[in-house]
Protein backbone atom coordinates (compact mmCIF):
# COMPACT_ATOMS: atom_id res chain seq x y z
CA UNK A 1 0.00 0.00 0.00
CA UNK A 2 1.36 3.41 -0.93
CA UNK A 3 -0.69 6.59 -0.82
CA UNK A 4 0.32 10.20 -1.42
CA UNK A 5 -1.46 13.17 0.06
CA UNK A 6 -0.83 16.87 -0.47
CA UNK A 7 -1.32 18.58 2.89
CA UNK A 8 -0.56 22.06 1.59
CA UNK A 9 2.89 21.82 3.21
CA UNK A 10 4.27 19.40 0.67
CA UNK A 11 3.53 15.84 -0.23
CA UNK A 12 3.18 13.18 2.45
CA UNK A 13 3.48 9.49 1.71
CA UNK A 14 2.01 6.51 3.49
CA UNK A 15 3.96 3.36 2.65
CA UNK A 16 1.87 0.88 4.59
CA UNK A 17 0.91 -0.23 8.06
CA UNK A 18 3.53 -1.81 10.31
CA UNK A 19 3.06 -3.92 13.40
CA UNK A 20 5.21 -3.78 16.55
CA UNK A 21 6.62 -7.21 17.47
CA UNK A 22 6.79 -8.46 21.09
CA UNK A 23 10.46 -7.31 21.02
CA UNK A 24 9.41 -3.79 19.98
CA UNK A 25 10.64 -4.23 16.41
CA UNK A 26 8.96 -2.89 13.27
CA UNK A 27 9.68 -3.65 9.63
CA UNK A 28 10.18 -0.61 7.41
CA UNK A 29 8.37 -1.26 4.11
CA UNK A 30 10.73 -2.31 1.29
CA UNK A 31 9.74 0.51 -1.07
CA UNK A 32 10.47 3.11 1.64
CA UNK A 33 13.83 1.47 2.42
CA UNK A 34 14.69 1.52 -1.28
CA UNK A 35 13.60 5.13 -1.77
CA UNK A 36 15.65 6.30 1.22
CA UNK A 37 18.53 3.91 0.50
CA UNK A 38 18.33 2.36 3.98
CA UNK A 39 20.68 -0.61 4.14
CA UNK A 40 20.73 -3.55 6.61
CA UNK A 41 22.69 -2.64 9.73
CA UNK A 42 22.36 1.10 9.14
CA UNK A 43 21.63 3.09 12.29
CA UNK A 44 18.52 5.24 12.50
CA UNK A 45 17.65 7.74 15.23
CA UNK A 46 14.26 7.14 16.85
CA UNK A 47 12.34 10.06 18.34
CA UNK A 48 8.74 11.15 18.80
CA UNK A 49 6.73 13.75 16.94
CA UNK A 50 6.26 17.17 18.49
CA UNK A 51 2.69 16.39 19.49
CA UNK A 52 3.79 13.10 21.09
CA UNK A 53 1.47 11.04 18.91
CA UNK A 54 3.96 9.57 16.46
CA UNK A 55 7.35 7.96 16.05
CA UNK A 56 9.97 9.42 13.72
CA UNK A 57 12.97 7.57 12.31
CA UNK A 58 15.82 9.63 10.88
CA UNK A 59 18.92 8.51 9.06
CA UNK A 60 22.03 9.57 10.98
CA UNK A 61 23.19 11.87 8.15
CA UNK A 62 19.78 13.62 8.13
CA UNK A 63 20.12 14.26 11.86
CA UNK A 64 23.61 15.70 11.37
CA UNK A 65 22.24 18.08 8.71
CA UNK A 66 19.37 19.18 10.99
CA UNK A 67 21.74 19.79 13.90
CA UNK A 68 24.30 21.81 11.97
Amino acid sequence: MRMAQDSGKGEQHIYGVVKVSPKGQVIIPADLRAELNIKPGEQLVATRSRDGKGVLLLKMNALRILCS
